[in-house]
């Protein structure tokens, strides 16, 4: 009974192993996710405000 005890014992540490391993490629993953929106909101931003600056420009550009 005793390796087969010994075998348990070794499978839920690899198991453990495993886990932990899963846990931080998800903290990874949080992170770039995280940094990813922060600079799609930066980059939408600085459209929006290019957009919103070259706006009177080309309602004159239309209008004459």
């Amino acid at each position: 009974m005793e390796p087969r005890v010994i075998e348990l014992e070794t499978h839920l540490q690899y198991i453990r192993r495993d886990m932990d391993e899963v846990k931080a490629d998800l903290k990874s993953i949080k992170h770039r996710l995280a940094y990813s929106a922060g600079a799609t909101a930066v980059i939408l931003c600085l459209l929006g405000w290019v957009a919103n600056s070259r706006f009177e420009q080309l309602v004159t550009l239309i209008s004459h």
